[in-house]
């Protein structure tokens, strides 16, 4: 008989530890519960190892009394047939699993988490279009017997704190992003060349606008109170001057002559009839004041509690944010169940697609994108931000530029090279190392944390001289 050992199985480490704890076990002692979770009321099947149905397809509502009701349908059979181990598969449905899994895991069942796509080929195998809470269950039960899912626990404490506040403020981002996108559509209609307009200079066209940055404080400002044209026309040259020192807009004197011009030659309506669009406007503008106000508490309670992960090395590199850096650990979560970074790279879902048969040359294809979204994102961002931040990244950008590969493909390639690095300098709690002559320690993490975080970052993570860079 072939002897296998931990970690030595086609499916990997998952696979691994199934097929360890069904021969230690014994798969004629499992007592396999499937179940389909939902908001209000969840459905669950109970069968053994091989298939045969003990307890048919039987609803249970998502609270105390409901779980009751799984327990005794469990504990009756368990008893009924003598049972040494009960293994409960869920599927990640939404947030509504996670309340079953906690409670599963107090209870001392076996868990095994599967993922939405894995119940789906398992449908897809059965032949049939259909999608049943019952063709679900079998799903379920088949995709365990199969030894997919994970049995990982949720995660818990700082890290799963920091991916719900990470998360939030991706949330807050869009939403901003959103509302500054209705404030320009209104602002076309009061005043269309405030936003800017494409101009003949020096026989090329360029686009000129009066504002480098349509939400700075000065623009805004004009959006409240004068946006219309005839508003910047009635304050003319002198009483734009007085405006800017009465409110601090340091306005200059190119963009006071820029406002003037603009306005004078605007194809807007009258101010009589857009009265309704700068009502609405400024109604936008109160909830981008509040979005503003939100996304920068969430921005200091991430960096607040960010400092006080193990993750927050990451913060030496050159490029990675306080929010980005965050949110990529968030992502990551605890590393301690992976044995390499590119485990890690293939949760994302950021690992190339290789097809190689019949000893050809493999070919190279995109990302699979089998992994989690968010985690994807964030992996492309913090690329992104590598390649215009980061020195040595940068160069590794260029260099791949060069090899004919596309910019998103650059930034993921970087991404992915952050996940490696973060993976070494969180397990080995190190701080990035590089020979670049500008590098300094204490300045790279003042333009990213607030002076007390610094000082608690040094006494966290700068413990030797050997480890200080400056």
């Amino acid at each position: 008989m072939m002897a296998y050992t931990l970690l030595n199985h086609i499916q990997g480490k998952n696979g691994s530890r199934w097929a360890q704890f069904v021969r230690e076990i014994g798969s004629e002692n499992m007592l396999m519960v499937a179940v389909d979770a939902a908001k209000y009321t969840h459905k669950a099947i109970i069968c053994t190892f091989y298939g045969d149905v003990l307890v048919k397809p039987f609803e249970f509502d998502a609270s105390l009394t409901g779980l009751e009701v799984l327990k005794e349908q469990i504990s009756s059979q368990r008893n009924r047939l003598g049972m040494k181990e009960v293994v409960v598969g869920i599927e990640t449905t939404g947030h509504y699993y996670q309340d079953l899994v906690r409670r599963c895991h107090s209870e001392g069942y076996y868990l095994r988490i599967l993922n939405a796509a894995t119940t789906a080929q398992e449908r897809q195998a059965l032949l049939n279009w259909s999608k049943t809470d019952n063709l679900d269950l079998m799903a379920i039960v088949q995709s365990m017997i199969n030894g997919r899912g994970t049995s990982n626990e949720l995660s818990t404490g700082n890290i799963h704190t920091l991916q719900k506040l990470t998360r939030a403020r991706r949330v807050l981002v869009e939403e901003r992003t959103s509302t500054e996108n209705m404030i320009r559509v209104y602002l076309d209609h009061i005043f269309r060349e405030f936003q800017g307009k494409s101009m003949w200079i020096n026989g090329k066209r360029e686009h000129v606008a009066p504002f480098s940055k349509l939400f700075a404080k000065a623009p805004r400002y004009f959006m409240r109170h004068y946006l219309h044209p005839s508003d910047i026309l009635s304050l003319g040259e002198e009483g734009l001057r007085e405006l800017s020192i009465r409110e601090n807009l340091k306005l200059r004197d190119k963009t006071i002559k820029i406002l003037l011009d603009f306005a004078q030659n605007s194809i807007s309506q009258p101010k009589e009839f857009v009265e309704a669009d700068q009502f609405l406007l400024i109604q936008k503008l109160d909830q981008l004041d509040l979005l503003d106000d939100q996304i920068q508490l969430l921005e200091k309670k991430i960096e607040d509690l960010f400092v006080q992960t193990e993750g927050a090395v990451i913060l030496s590199v050159p490029g990675i944010g306080v929010v980005t850096g965050a949110e990529l650990y968030a992502e990551m979560g605890d590393i301690s169940d992976f044995d390499h970074a590119g485990q890690l790279i293939k949760m994302a879902g950021t690992n190339p697609i290789v097809k190689q048969s019949g000893g050809k040359k493999p070919s190279y294809f995109g990302v699979s994108k089998q992994g989690r979204r968010t985690f994807r994102n964030i992996t492309y961002q913090v690329g992104r931000s590598l390649a215009v931040n980061n020195p040595e990244m940068k160069q590794k950008y260029l260099a791949l530029k060069e090899r004919g590969k596309h910019p998103r493909q650059a930034y993921i390639a970087l991404g992915n090279r952050m996940i490696r690095l973060a993976f070494s300098m969180i397990r080995n709690q190190t701080l990035y190392r590089t020979e670049h002559k500008y590098y300094v320690l204490f300045d790279e993490l003042s333009k990213k944390l607030r002076m007390p975080n610094v000082k608690r970052f040094y006494g966290d993570f700068v413990t030797s001289t050997d480890r200080q860079l400056a």
